[in-house]
């Protein structure tokens, strides 16, 4: 029997639609659930009575998150929605520096740029623009090493101080 150009293209067909379905099949493993730590923090920060009590248990949830699971994304989230919730602390920039630098650098670099792009330089805000200032100038310093990006992060840190 001679195989011919149709049942060659069928076969490929086949492949492909065999392919497909390897690759759009659902994932198998299912995400684990949040501790009951990092749950309890999310509840306190849905109760919390102001901004800087809500970024503080959104802080203690990303600490748990990144911690207790090593839930890399939602500890971001967490930290991320701290700093919108009190964008004048201080302490949730640097809660989340301490969090990520070591594990993440790339992607607390991003946020930390993101957070001075955002923040206004002025003087309610000034403790968030130098501790995210400080922050890059820690990571360039030890986790990404670039001298130059550091000793200017290192120089408006100083300017601000």
């Amino acid at each position: 029997m001679e195989i011919g150009w149709r049942h060659v293209l069928a076969g490929v067909a086949a492949l492909f639609i065999l392919f497909l379905v390897v690759k759009m099949r659902p994932a198998r493993r299912r995400r684990e659930a949040l501790s009951a730590e990092v749950q309890a923090a999310r509840e306190r920060a849905r109760r919390a009575a102001t901004p800087r009590e809500r970024a503080e248990a959104l802080c203690d949830a990303g600490v748990q998150a990144m911690h207790g699971g090593r839930r890399v994304t939602a500890a971001v989230g967490f930290f991320v929605r701290a700093m919108r919730a009190d964008p004048t602390s201080a302490r949730v920039i640097e809660l989340a520096s301490g969090a990520l630098a070591r594990q993440r650098p790339r992607l607390l670099e991003k946020i930390l740029w993101r957070r001075l792009a955002v923040l206004p330089w002025d003087g309610e805000h000034r403790d968030a623009v130098r501790a995210a200032a400080g922050g890059l100038e820690a990571l360039y310093r030890r986790g990404i090493r670039d001298r130059s990006r550091a000793e200017i992060m290192r120089k408006l840190t100083r300017t601000l101080g």
